[in-house]
């Protein structure tokens, strides 16, 4: 009986008597609420994993004192932020050995470099879609907002037509304002709350890459 009640009467009802424009723009907030949603999941899971990966490699670091060590601590998991970025290093003084055998004065340097294009293409792999989230924080409300000038619009029109002002005739547009101007809201909020969230995280594990390549750097010095 609730569920009769609800799409005849209800939400569903009021959307599925919705006029093609209202149906649009919900359609537009349910995709975008789909997507973020998605995203924030598939987002948690990355920071969660590189974050625990920093932990784990920042106290197999201090324990170090080759390159060696740590590359076969990690082998069993190459595919890892901060796995790569003693990868990188390990790769640059074996090429410039290659080139020129012999002790490596100038290699500090180059190594820092190195260091700091890994940190930069790993950030860009955490920040990738993240922009979406932001979108929609943005352009959610304004849709949602379309819709309820749409909807109180549609409640005019209908009072012109019929030449009454009765709650029977404005009630369907107002409700498919209010609805949209809900959805609005409903897809904008977690999206700026996650996008928030986890440019927190993100810097912290930015802090935590450079952390690592400082002490990766304190190897070679060693």
């Amino acid at each position: 009986m609730f569920n009769v009640d609800l799409y005849t009467g209800g939400i569903l009802g009021l959307l599925a008597s919705a006029g093609p424009v209202a149906k649009f723009v919900v359609f537009i907030l349910f995709l975008f609420s789909i997507i973020s949603w998605t995203i924030i999941l598939l987002k948690w899971k990355q920071f969660s994993r590189t974050e625990k990966e920093g932990e784990r490699f920042i106290k197999t670091v201090k324990d170090a004192d080759s390159f060696k060590k740590i590359i076969t601590s990690y082998r069993e998991n190459p595919d890892n932020a901060f796995y790569r970025l003693i990868v990188s290093s390990y790769k640059e003084i074996a090429s410039r050995q290659k080139e020129n055998p012999g002790p490596q004065t100038d290699v500090l340097p180059v190594v820092e470099n190195t260091l700091r294009i890994v940190i930069t293409e790993e950030t860009e792999k955490l920040e990738r879609r993240l922009s979406f989230l932001a979108t929609t924080a943005n352009t959610a409300p304004f849709i949602g907002l379309f819709g309820t000038v749409w909807g109180i619009m549609d409640s005019f029109r209908e009072i012109g037509v019929r030449g009454t002002t009765s709650l029977a005739v404005v009630a369907p547009g107002i409700s498919e304002a209010l609805i949209a101007t809900a959805l609005g809201l409903a897809t904008a909020i977690p999206a700026v709350l996650a996008y928030n969230y986890f440019l927190g995280r993100l810097k912290r594990i930015i802090s935590k890459m450079e952390n690592a390549s400082m002490y990766i750097v304190n190897i070679l010095e060693k």
